[in-house]
């Protein structure tokens, strides 16, 4: 009987994976940005391995790691995405080229520049970011692990007399955060150059920011909130199969 069931959920993923269109695995490397106003908490650097799914109407799913060396001051965070993602059919490589000269061209008629290097920089950029294959939005969450310890308090001195003792503190190891974005993929034969902006909403308080500030010496106010949204911008090389 086990053996049966064995057999009938291999055959099953067997199938499930013969409709697929596409599978690409690849590296990306990127900045992560609380977003928050809070002085001193700034971006921080994540790598990943992902692995992508697709099917003839477009859409997939994804997972794969990723792993920042800090969030916040805190060290060694660890991440598994699991979303589902849609992707749009790729456009031939007229479609790519007369997209990229509108891009172009909207930048000069719109009057953003005024000349110079900032019209060839802003031409340029209108030009590469029509260029894209296709484009993928996805949406998920990605359960994790923070393994690091609160972080080390950070003095700010406004001058010699008011100042802001800043920390952030971890509050629970077990991490989660409910993801969506979109991929922009450059494709070049059975690779695809990636840029993926995306946004990231945590309800598990990972990351306590707790301020202090005083006057002369003595305690004047102590406020704490957790940081909740981030904001992740990644680009990445992937290898369709």
């Amino acid at each position: 009987m086990k053996l049966k069931v064995i057999l009938t959920i291999a055959a099953s993923l067997l199938c499930f994976s013969a409709l697929a269109q596409m599978r690409d695995v690849g590296l990306q490397v990127g900045v992560n940005v609380p977003m928050t106003r809070k002085f001193g908490t700034g971006s921080d650097i994540t790598f990943g391995v992902g692995y992508g799914q697709f099917f003839y109407n477009g859409l997939g799913f994804r997972t794969g790691i990723q792993y920042s060396a800090s969030v916040a001051g805190i060290d060694d965070a660890f991440g598994i995405p699991l979303a589902f993602a849609y992707r749009t059919h790729s456009r031939s490589a007229g479609e790519r080229l007369r997209a990229g000269a509108a891009g172009a061209g909207d930048v000069l008629s719109n009057g953003t520049y005024s000349g110079g290097s900032g019209t060839a920089r802003g031409f340029l950029g209108g030009f590469l970011l029509n260029l894209f294959s296709d484009m993928e939005f996805f949406a998920g969450v990605t359960p994790g692990y923070v393994a690091g310890a609160s972080g080390s308090p950070k003095r700010i001195s406004w001058d010699s007399r008011y100042q802001e003792d800043i920390r952030v503190e971890k509050d629970s190891s077990f991490s989660l955060t409910l993801d969506a974005g979109l991929s922009l993929n450059y494709s070049i034969w059975r690779f695809d150059l990636k840029l993926t902006p995306a946004f990231h909403f945590s309800p598990t308080d990972n990351y306590i920011y707790h301020v202090t500030a005083s006057e002369n010496g003595v305690k004047t106010k102590e406020t704490t909130s957790p940081l909740r949204w981030f904001f992740t911008l990644n680009g990445g090389l992937a290898f369709r199969f």
